[in-house]
């Protein structure tokens, strides 16, 4: 129903089996999903798998999934946090990449992006969470590639060695289409980028296994009863194991 920020914690008004109550946490997290709704591909073969198929919007964690064999077919955010979470519990993930992705340190984004609005230190120089939307919502659309693509060319510099090893274990990478990053890439698309929490050390420590990264336009092509195949852009096919 709202919310404010009073005294070092959230008053939070919502309801409850449809009664009215008020919440007074410290923490409040907004995970609405509005990056775009479930779309759900339909699959040859998917109907006689003999195993079990999940939506990312569906997965709820890695608890029941130890020790099995977890194919994840995406490469953005959901991907990235769903490979490690599996990992995380004692799965088996392997990801399949089918085309380039964006990826950023959070270390470099608070540096050269979005540190300067969004920090302790932003806040200290006086700038609001409210300045910062206003000024972010301020920029038009058509010169804010040509403002981030020089943020995105001191990135790819300052975690050269990141990317290198992200690029050595077959993972594809790049900065957008016109090399802008994520934030473009966001208003365009809504998804193509992810944001290092993890996952992509697991990537290139070999936890999560990747199979398709190395071309683009991997496709899962069928579903086998226990296992699926893809086919790449030339026609050439992989099977693996679920």
């Amino acid at each position: 129903l709202g919310a404010s920020f009073k005294d070092s914690a959230w008053e939070v008004k919502t309801l409850r089996n449809g009664a009215p109550i008020t919440l007074r946490p410290k923490h409040l997290v907004l995970a609405t999903g509005m990056s775009g709704f479930p779309e759900v591909p339909k699959i040859p073969g998917a109907d006689a798998f003999g195993g079990t198929i999940v939506h990312s919007s569906s997965f709820q964690g890695g608890a029941g999934w130890r020790g099995k064999k977890c194919i994840v077919v995406g490469a953005s955010t959901s991907a990235h946090d769903i490979c490690a979470d599996l990992h995380e519990h004692g799965a088996e993930p392997t990801m399949v990449q089918r085309s380039s992705v964006i990826v950023a340190t959070t270390e470099a984004l608070l540096e050269h992006a979005w540190g300067r609005l969004y920090s302790e230190a932003a806040l200290a120089r006086g700038i609001t969470t409210e300045i910062a939307d206003l000024t972010v919502a301020s920029v038009p659309h058509k010169i804010l590639p040509s403002l981030q693509r020089p943020i995105y060319q001191v990135i790819a510099q300052r975690d050269k060695d990141f990317y290198g090893a992200l690029a050595n274990a077959g993972f594809l990478h790049d900065f957008g289409e016109d090399g802008s990053g994520l934030h473009t890439c966001y208003l365009r698309r809504g998804a193509g980028y992810y944001i290092e929490t993890g996952a992509s050390k697991k990537i290139i420590d070999g936890r999560i296994k990747l199979a398709g990264g190395t071309t683009a336009g991997a496709a899962l092509a069928h579903i086998n009863e226990r296992s699926v195949t893809l086919a790449d852009g030339m026609g050439r096919e992989t099977r693996l194991p679920a």
